[in-house]
């Protein structure tokens, strides 16, 4: 079970949802389990994280 649990819940945020998963994932907890709960985005905001 991880550490931290982090629900992101977005829609057409692709032009913002890089910078945060970047943010979230240089933070000094590793255990975490990230949720991108979408709510029928138009743009790439669902495309994979690199």
């Amino acid at each position: 079970m991880p550490t931290i649990s982090i629900i992101i819940r977005c829609y057409n945020e692709e032009e913002h949802i890089g910078r945060l998963l970047s943010g979230i994932i240089q933070q000094t907890i590793k255990d975490v389990e990230i949720i991108v709960v979408d709510s029928g985005s138009t743009d790439a905001t669902m495309q994979p994280f690199p």
